[in-house]
């Protein structure tokens, strides 16, 4: 997988992202005007459902991971910079939305000052749900050299059954028990919202090895390029009628493999790239336009596709001067640290 490609598959990902957050509610005809519905419900909730962006992004992760890994370039000190440079984006997002929310919904924002620290250090995801995954990333990264240690030791397919089996457990726990009494800030959430996202991470690092050993694409996939159009199609319908937590890692792995088969070329290639670099800060900050501060305003335009594509523009727009701020900030930080 080259970086290119690994690109794309971030703007698919992010692509995904804002279209489950729009659409995944099944009282969607209450405030927006579905046009197209199957049964009772509006085509666009139907559709969120093959919508997996969390673990692609986790999948990719872990690959990436990897392949530094591999060039024994992992250490402490530089998962720890390059960590920085994401809480970086993420503390001037909080800066400006929360600024933001104190004056349009203050009785939300800022909150006590238990509640910003446990935002500012991602304890909590109160000012945004969305970045609900931001905390256990940060574990994983902290940890990578000792996951990819533990798979040497104990082969891809010894690493891929205990992993699932983890995530396998804390789904049921989170889902049985966490999520029931809403304790998603007791210590004990952390190790299995950490074990929750293991899994993916770990099919991410174990395709990278695969790929190194020559078993990353199918021929016949390539040599018969109307193919993976057509299993992804199909994928997709599965994907519509089979959501859960339990299949979702083997949807969001198949969808990687397939695209990885697909060679996008001119405009698609292009936009799937804007997408994909500025993925991180989109799904940083859409959560605030479509949910949090400017719910109303967004679903205003009331028809999903007019929605999803001013989500898209803002959110992308947006992106911009944050990404440049952020680049700024980081050049001051790390240039004062040498």
């Amino acid at each position: 997988m080259t970086k290119e490609q690994t690109t794309i598959l971030k703007g698919v990902a992010i692509l995904m992202m804002l279209f489950l957050h729009l659409f995944n509610n099944p009282e969607l005809g209450k405030i927006c005007e579905p046009l197209v519905y199957i049964g009772n419900l509006p085509l666009v909730n139907i559709l969120s459902r093959a919508c997996n962006p969390v673990g692609i992004f986790l999948m990719l992760s872990g690959y990436g991971l990897n392949y530094t890994y591999s060039h024994s370039s992992i250490t402490l000190k530089g998962q720890g910079k390059r960590l920085l440079k994401l809480y970086i984006h993420y503390w001037i997002i909080l800066f400006i939305f929360v600024g933001i929310g104190s004056f349009v919904r203050p009785e939300r924002y800022p909150g006590s000052l238990t509640d910003i620290f446990l935002n500012v250090t991602s304890l909590s995801n109160s000012y945004n749900s969305e970045t609900w995954f931001l905390f256990p990333y940060m574990l994983l990264s902290i940890t990578s050299l000792w996951i990819f240690k533990c798979i040497d030791k104990l082969g891809n397919v010894k690493s891929l059954i205990l992993s699932w089996i983890l995530y396998l457990a804390s789904c049921y726990v989170i889902s049985r028990y966490v999520a029931v009494s809403q304790s998603f800030t007791a210590w004990y959430t952390y190790f299995l919202t950490y074990f929750d996202v293991l899994f993916c991470f770990v099919i991410g690092a174990v395709f990278y090895r695969l790929v190194t050993k020559g078993k990353g694409t199918i021929l016949f996939l390539k040599r018969h390029k109307i193919l993976p159009y057509i299993l992804l199609l199909v994928l997709v319908a599965l994907n519509c009628v089979i959501s859960s937590a339990a299949t979702s890692y083997f949807f969001e792995s198949s969808y990687i493999f397939l695209l990885l088969h697909i060679e996008f070329r001119g405009v698609v290639k292009r936009f799937l790239m804007k997408m994909g670099k500025q993925s991180m800060v989109m799904w940083l900050t859409h959560s605030f336009f479509c949910y949090h501060i400017f719910h109303d305003f967004i679903y205003g335009f009331k028809y999903p596709l007019l929605i999803y594509v001013v989500l898209l523009v803002i959110s992308y727009v947006v992106s911009l001067p944050i990404s440049f701020i952020a680049k700024c900030v980081i050049k001051c930080v790390f240039k004062e640290g040498k």
